[in-house]
């Protein structure tokens, strides 16, 4: 075997002990040829890890010219950012997945049977991390088809607030009271969603009721006038009252308006509840509560009974018994 002139002092070692035991001798030899070996390989594979690490550098710089490139076409698209940003994390790890490829290949490596093992390895992984990956394809498909976006307030899952984060394993809400719920994105493509902000307008619907002694116009004469010239109300469609209902204890009306910010449903709905009452207690419009009528069989008279609670109730005092007509108290009231 031909000396390599780092091999030469292992030949030089065994040639100055010709004495030595030849044992010796052969674990020098060896070694020497191991070295050889060794830095031979080397030798041949260097340029090709040259060559291979300098593909995966000009891939991943490529990556970032494609990130930013794709940058700009979305923006002048006017895509969402993170729809957008999803695209553009993909496209980056796709070529720098193309550069390894490469690489690989240039070292000589089977780049099919890589592929293959990954496959299967992925496989394994999918199966073992079914519910995750179900979430991010969900988070993919939420991006795309855009039910919501983030600042919508929506209702999924018995919850109710504005989306504060989209990602692509969950779905982030910010409810009226500060809290935060976090759903995962696969509940988000099962469930039914209302999304209250989706359309630029929107339309509330106050329900509210009156005694049958009043007339239904007169309570919308009262009602519409209080909506006049709130500038968060549209004109058209024009706000109106209609009735509901001809329920058991009252005439159930409801005020409909359309709102110019879908966003102020809630405050708008706080603030037209309280003022109906006002106005229709300034024109002396009753609110009913729910009552009950009883005929006693046998007695000339009714006996109304009045709830605990009830709106309308005089004086402050307890609920009672009244009895309308003749006959002994203590014997109707029994």
């Amino acid at each position: 075997m031909p000396a390599t002139p780092l091999s030469f002092p292992l030949v030089v070692i065994q040639a100055a002990g010709p004495e030595s035991d030849p044992r010796s001798g052969n674990l020098v030899t060896d070694a020497a040829g191991l070295l050889d070996l060794v830095l031979d390989t080397s030798f041949r594979l260097l340029p090709r890890l040259a060559l291979a690490a300098l593909v995966l550098a000009a891939f991943v710089g490529i990556s970032f010219i494609v990130r930013a490139l794709l940058r700009r076409v979305f923006e002048r698209a006017h895509l969402e950012r993170d729809v957008a940003e999803i695209l553009q994390t993909l496209a980056r790890y796709v070529a720098i997945g193309l550069g390894v490829m490469l690489a690989l290949e240039n070292l000589g490596l089977n780049v099919t049977s890589v592929l293959a093992g990954l496959g299967i390895v992925g496989i394994a992984l999918g199966f073992a991390a079914k519910d995750t990956l179900a979430n991010l394809i969900a988070g993919i498909t939420i991006l795309w088809d855009r039910p919501f976006r983030v600042g919508d307030r929506i209702e999924v899952s018995g919850s109710e607030g504005v989306v504060q984060k989209i990602t692509l394993r969950t779905t982030r809400l910010d409810t009226p009271r500060n809290e935060v719920v976090i759903l995962p994105n696969q509940n988000m493509m099962t469930e039914k969603i209302v999304n209250h902000t989706m359309r630029p307008s929107l339309r509330i619907d106050i329900p509210f009721g009156i005694a049958y002694r009043h007339e239904v116009e007169d309570a919308r004469r009262v009602v519409l006038a209080i909506v006049q010239g709130d500038e968060n109300i549209r004109a058209k469609p024009e706000p109106q009252v209609v009735v509901t209902a001809l329920a058991d204890s009252s005439v159930n009306l409801q005020l409909r308006f359309w709102l110019k910010d879908p966003r102020l449903e809630i405050p708008m709905e706080f603030r037209y509840t309280e003022k109906i009452k006002a106005a229709l207690d300034a024109a002396e419009i009753e609110i009913p509560f729910p009552q009950m009528v009883l005929h006693v069989a046998g007695e000339a008279g009714t006996v109304r009974v009045l709830p605990d609670g009830g709106a309308s109730r005089r004086g402050g005092g307890e609920p009672s018994v009244e009895r309308d007509g003749g006959g002994d108290d203590g014997r109707n009231g029994a």
